[in-house]
């Protein structure tokens, strides 16, 4: 499936077609107001998937909105409250941007397919049947996640939770710092 077609599936689905309609000629999926204007606008397709951080399990509440043809960016919470922190953000592409990257960065991508065939993926709010044809498309896409805030809530790790992603080593993101 073309990047554009599977990424309208999962929109069209978790945001309506309207929506997808409106993203696809440069418009919001829905009308900004005081809490959605700016960068946050968008953010609104609400997946809950499991994650796992140093051997631990955790449910998340991710809320992805399209950057571009093919690429997803998602705000992660472990929870739906209001106020709750944001402890991680989770890129989401398609197979021809996965294809198309370097070799060096394809390692850094995990593909969806095991979770979603799991169960430990799921879209609050939709009927069954959209859910299934809404996760038949996540399948197909590979992830990348950056965790800010660890488990318990401590601060983040700083540069160096970034070092597998940049391929820098530890002295270089320090003389980056400095």
């Amino acid at each position: 499936m073309k990047a554009r077609s599977m990424i309208g599936l999962v929109l069209a689905l978790t945001l309506g077609t309207s929506a997808v309609v409106a993203l696809a000629a440069g418009g919001s999926p829905q009308p900004a107001t005081a809490s959605t204007a700016g960068p946050l606008a968008g953010y609104s397709t609400h997946i809950v998937a499991t994650h796992y951080l140093r051997g631990r399990e955790y449910e998340t509440h991710h809320y992805f909105k399209p950057l571009r043809d093919g690429v997803l960016q998602g705000l992660v919470f472990r929870e739906t409250a209001e106020g709750a922190p944001m402890v991680e953000v989770e890129w989401a592409i398609a197979p021809e941007v996965w294809e198309a990257l370097p070799e060096w960065q394809k390692d850094f991508w995990h593909p969806l397919a095991p979770a979603v065939d799991a169960g430990r993926v799921r879209l609050p709010g939709l009927s069954p049947q959209q859910e299934r044809e809404t996760l038949a498309g996540v399948r197909g896409l590979r992830a990348q996640t950056l965790n800010l805030a660890g488990l318990d809530g401590e601060l983040p790790v700083g540069l160096e939770g970034v070092a597998m992603v940049s391929h820098l080593t530890w002295a270089e993101m320090r003389g980056a710092v400095h």
